[in-house]
Formats: structure tokens, sequence, C-alpha cells
């Protein structure tokens, strides 16, 4: 599964609903802009490293769903 389809409406929809909040308030416990919320939340920006970070944690999930994918095109080198 990919980031952008971790990162999407469904997810994020359902977990401001449960905790019955407005993607303002999200917003504002990210320290992020309203807009810049909702464009993550439709799937139309994926989050920078530190709002990554911030979503997993807020949002309660499980940080390793997101390992495979977000390590797929980092080169290995050997030591």
């Amino acid at each position: 599964m990919s980031l952008k389809s971790h990162f999407s409406h469904d997810v994020f929809h359902a977990r401001t609903e449960k905790r019955k909040m407005t993607q303002q308030q999200v917003a504002d416990a990210l320290w992020i802009s309203v807009r810049e919320y909702q464009k993550i939340e439709k799937g139309e920006r994926l989050p920078g490293t530190r709002i990554f970070l911030r979503l997993v944690f807020f949002f309660e999930l499980n940080f390793e769903d997101y390992r495979e994918d977000a390590m797929k095109d980092v080169p290995i080198y050997p030591l």
C-alpha cells in the first residue's frame, strides 16, 4: 500500500470524526494551516517528514505500516 493511499480522506476523515474534531482543530493540533491539512487529507499533497510524524502520532497510526513504502526508493549501500 502506498503512502498516498495511507494518507487518504478515508483514514483521516474517520479518525477526525472518531475524535469529534473539526479539520481546523486537527490542523491546530498539528501546527499546520487548515488548508494544508485539507490537501493532505484529500491526497493532493504528501506531508513532509515532520508533519508525517505528527500525523502518525496524533492519529495513533502504526508507524511500521509506512516503513516499507517510505524506504522503497532509498538506495542501500554496503558498509
